[in-house]
């Protein structure tokens, strides 16, 4: 098994046990960890908005996923912005849609 394989399943090993949203991204339903963390955190003397994350399945992804509608568990987002972890996984950060 080359790595990329093994990197893949191990990916999918990990969203099936540690999965806590299903999420639909391009009309396709995959399982996503989702993290709705509090509007604003306090960090250090200031404060920062934080936004929703999901991490899914690089693969499971369109090329620009920017800017476009998804579901976390039947909740409408947008996609902000990727950040590919580098294992074949992407957290996408979410603005909630109204």
């Amino acid at each position: 098994m080359n790595f990329a394989a093994l990197e893949a399943t191990v990916n999918s090993a990990v969203l099936r046990h540690l999965a806590n949203a299903q999420v639909v991204v391009a009309g396709t339903t995959i399982r996503g960890i989702f993290d709705n963390p509090a509007a604003v955190a306090q960090l250090g003397m200031g404060m920062a908005d934080v936004s929703p994350t999901v991490k899914v399945a690089s693969a499971a992804l369109p090329e620009d996923p920017v800017g476009q509608e998804i579901l976390v568990n039947g909740v409408p987002y947008t996609i902000i912005a990727p950040s590919p972890d580098g294992t074949g996984l992407t957290v996408l950060t979410l603005g909630r849609t109204q």
